[in-house]
């Protein structure tokens, strides 16, 4: 239990008692022998991370009085500012003081000399501000199967390749893929002079030796792709040639286009465009779902996601703001650090958008994407362009004028993330916290998961795609467009608030950071300045035709 700070619930009482260090702990005030004893709710914390009980002050200012003769007066408010420590010798009262952090050396720690950062808070102990935990989102993390492949040289380079559909991937899977450029790197067998005449010693006939050299140039003919146009230096350089960018910038984004990649290749997905027999909500959903600059829109049941918790804040959560705080070693393990994990088999709707249009969006924005040099398709640079603007950009963090292209294409993909979270919540009956995003920035592409291991939320998502995709879609494109806090909100925030825009903590990895209605319907924004078309404009969609 902490803290052991105890609060007497007697009206004419209410003294606090502080029993920190005592395992025995009693039930009725020992003073006026009838009130109950209850955990005082409030504790005083700090930025650094250090934690400290609220007690009653030591002594009184006015008669010297001490030895918990002091009781907590609420003035029947909510507020710390409000509440009052009354001496119960000479009713003297003061107010509530944090008082400054003695546990951490605050300017040698952070560089920082205001005074007023030193100070504690007091805080309710069960709020959020006195535990922020940090942690990592990580998609499908790789097991036995993928050993071979992530053991191969630039696999980077192979995972881009499928990722862009290169000729040399078209029909392979990332899984499969070592154990089948082993199968046709070998070296095809070849009968010598001396093997045929040990075969016409056992009784082979010329006929029969000469089908068994018919039948090894049929299997040449089924592998259709040769070991050269297999190996991982061919697949990397055809990439870099077709899409002008360096092999460099494709080894920094392995890891996310894999993401991107590994839910597809389960065979538990259904994409809504490629639909056998579409319902007529389905058929609905792909015209509005084009209309919105969406190229797939992917359904799938196995979305591994694994939750890593490393730390921890007190106080402020945002990046260079807080003070992270690892948690205690163990001793049980070599004093190392522990990182507690937690794995949900998800079901996950994934939605990719359309470069093109990506790309004619910004340049009606007055942006200049600028095709990478020395490409050889077009089409496939354009993708790649996008791979390359992410690279070295930090997303965690509020974007500037100066990287107003990644701050555009970020926005909005982060933006219409939210957006599908909380349309989806509604319509599936979930909890808004239940559904999360995961941002795949690099491939264009954006998934809506179900972050809770409870087994009401399994099939929640694929109920969402088969029975109701168009009114979840039609949602979204019409009914986002406005705030109840409009005008305000868009003129002022650029359509960013917690009533619009804004996720929980546990539901989005990037802080509420790079947010904005005006990143689909048009209008202002605080960085940018103006966003003049939105990606839901109508007329991106003429163009298209």
């Amino acid at each position: 239990m902490y803290p052991k700070v105890l609060w007497c619930q007697e009206v004419k009482c209410e003294r606090v008692f502080d029993y920190t260090g005592q395992k025995q702990l009693p039930n009725t005030c020992r003073i006026c022998k009838k009130g109950q004893l209850i955990q005082l709710r409030w504790i005083k914390v700090h930025r650094c991370g250090h934690i400290e009980e609220l007690k009653p002050p030591y002594k009184c200012q006015s008669c010297k009085t001490t030895n918990s003769q002091f009781r907590l007066d609420t003035r029947g408010s909510e507020r710390i500012s409000g509440f009052r420590w009354i001496c119960c010798k000479c009713q003297q009262n003061s107010n509530l003081f944090g008082g400054i952090c003695n546990a951490c050396n605050w300017q040698e720690l952070t560089g920082e000399s205001d005074s007023h950062l030193r100070q504690m808070s007091i805080e309710v102990h069960r709020s959020g501000r006195t535990y922020y935990p940090h942690y990592v989102e990580l998609l499908n993390q790789p097991g036995s199967e993928l050993n071979a492949f992530l053991n191969m040289n630039d696999w980077q380079l192979t995972t881009a390749a499928s990722f862009f559909d290169l000729p040399q991937m078209q029909g392979q899977m990332l899984m499969q893929f070592p154990e089948t450029q082993s199968y046709n790197s070998q070296v095809q067998f070849e009968l010598s002079d001396a093997e045929v005449e040990k075969l016409r010693d056992l009784d082979y006939t010329n006929e029969q030796i000469e089908k068994h050299r018919e039948m090894q140039m049929a299997l040449e003919g089924i592998r259709q792709t040769s070991p050269e146009n297999l190996s991982t230096t061919t697949i990397g350089a055809e990439l870099v040639d077709k899409t002008g960018v360096p092999k460099d910038i494709w080894r920094e984004a392995g890891q996310e286009l894999l993401e991107a990649i590994l839910p597809t290749e389960t065979g538990q997905s259904q994409e809504l465009f490629s639909l056998d027999k579409p319902s007529q909500g389905q058929q609905t959903a792909c015209k509005i779902a084009k209309s919105m600059g969406i190229e797939k829109l992917t359904i799938t049941t196995d979305f591994p996601m694994t939750l890593a918790t490393f730390g921890f804040s007190r106080v402020v959560y945002e990046p260079n703001t807080c003070i992270l705080n690892s948690f205690s070693a163990d001793s049980d393990h070599q004093g190392k650090f522990p990182i507690f994990v937690d794995t949900v088999q998800a079901d996950a709707i994934i939605v990719s958008l359309d470069p093109n249009r990506v790309w004619r969006w910004l340049i009606e924005n007055k942006h200049s994407p600028i095709l990478p040099l020395d490409a050889t398709n077009h089409t496939m640079a354009q993708k790649a362009y996008f791979v390359q603007l992410f690279s070295h950009v930090p997303l965690h963090q509020q974007l500037t004028d100066g990287e107003g292209e990644a701050l555009m294409v970020f926005g909005l993909l982060h933006t219409m993330s939210h957006l599908f979270v909380k349309r989806a919540s509604l319509l599936c009956g979930l909890d808004r916290t239940s559904l999360a995003e995961y941002v795949l920035p690099r491939a264009l592409s954006f998934a809506v998961y179900c972050g809770h291991s409870q087994g009401a939320t399994i099939g929640a998502l694929a109920s969402l795609f088969e029975q109701s995709p168009a009114e979840w879609l039609s949602q979204i494109f019409s009914d986002t467009r406005r705030c109840v806090y409009d005008p305000v909100c868009h003129q002022q925030n650029g359509g960013n608030c917690h009533a619009c825009t804004h996720l929980a903590e546990t539901s989005c990895r990037f802080f509420n950071l790079n947010l904005g209605r005006s990143f689909l319907f048009g209008g202002p924004d605080e960085k940018l300045g103006e966003v003049s078309l939105g990606f839901f404009d109508p007329h991106l969609n003429q163009e298209e035709k």
